[in-house]
């Protein structure tokens, strides 16, 4: 609860210092603060989702749901999508929804315009558009049957919420440009439009590292996704730049986070450092680096599932995954 508080904290100051500042210099010192607190709030939300974070599932429904308000992040149906969906079959393509990379074939067979959209996703530089694209106005924000295959009365009230939340924020932030004379357009800039991009940058590049990886397997075959330990094989345990993963609530620890959902934040560190005692030489665990990084992004564009080979967008092969020699003896 006390995360909690200091994260709220950290919205909160970082909106007064977006809303008030004189100087448009701090003004987007607060933008980033917000975007911080975002994604901090968000990833206790997400914690109270998997029923980790408090003791009682009452009270992580009731404070998942306004964690997950400032990142506009339906509880009901991220729970359908990544408790269910990611969690219950990471990589295996079909059921997990969460940057599954297309064939060269299907690729071909992509409308242009689709084939553009894939080509700007996995730029580098697209992970914003996204996750704003392909998962949240697609998934998450009042989602068609078709999308998700279902429609429940929980998913649309569970949208509303995060509408009616933005809707009082922006009223809010109306209040303070009428009381101090500044423009509405430009404060909703610094203090809703701003941050909330920023998220979506954050948290598609966040989960593009956690599954891609020139040594991560795809799968298209659940018997052989099983073999294979995917939970625990293809997923990173990813070191980012100037210490800033600590800044994550311990997500990056990504390993402990899928072999057990139900690891709260504040012990996944002590997790991971058993699972890499215990499976040292298994598991991916790098430190990312600019080389490192421009490595993931020219190699993971398209995947071929039969012989395990990420491929450029021209299908040429360039990198193999090396399958662990346990489920390749399961498998004969």
């Amino acid at each position: 609860m006390l995360l909690f508080a200091g994260d709220l904290a950290l919205f909160a100051g970082g909106s007064a210092v977006a809303l008030l500042a004189p100087d448009l210099g701090l003004k987007c010192l607060g933008t980033l603060v917000i975007a911080a607190a975002i994604v901090r709030l968000f990833l206790i939300g997400h914690d109270a989702c998997h029923d980790s974070f408090l003791g009682h599932p009452l009270a992580n429904r009731i404070l998942g749901r306004i964690a997950f308000l400032p990142s506009m992040t339906p509880f009901s149906l991220w729970d359908i999508g990544h408790n269910v969906a990611h969690h219950g079959f990471n990589n295996l393509k079909g059921r997990d929804q969460v940057w599954t990379p297309f064939s060269k074939q299907e690729f071909d067979a992509l409308p242009s315009r689709r084939r553009l959209l894939e080509r700007l996703y996995r730029s580098g530089f697209g992970y914003g558009a996204y996750y704003l694209l392909e998962l949240w106005w697609k998934k998450l924000y009042f989602p068609t049957r078709r999308e998700i295959g279902s429609a429940r009365i929980r998913y649309r009230l569970d949208s509303a919420l995060v509408t009616i939340g933005a809707l009082l924020w922006l009223v809010g932030v109306q209040l303070v440009a009428s009381d101090t004379h500044q423009s509405f357009l430009l404060l909703t800039c610094f203090a809703v439009i701003g941050p909330f991009l920023i998220w979506n940058a954050i948290m598609g590049f966040v989960v593009f590292v956690h599954h891609t990886h020139p040594q991560i397997a795809w799968f298209r075959k659940r018997q052989e996704w099983q073999r294979s330990r995917a939970y625990l094989m293809s997923t990173a345990n990813v070191r980012l730049p100037f210490g800033l993963d600590r800044l994550l609530h311990n997500i990056m620890e990504h390993n402990a986070h899928h072999v057990n959902p139900r690891i709260p934040l504040f012990r996944l560190r002590a997790a991971q450092r058993l699972l890499r005692e215990r499976h040292e030489g298994e598991i991916q665990n790098y430190r990312l680096g600019w080389a490192s990084y421009w490595d993931c992004v020219r190699r993971c564009k398209l995947y071929d599932f039969h012989a395990h080979c990420w491929l450029d967008f021209s299908g040429n092969v360039t990198s193999r995954v090396a399958m662990s020699a346990a489920p390749q003896a399961a498998a004969a």
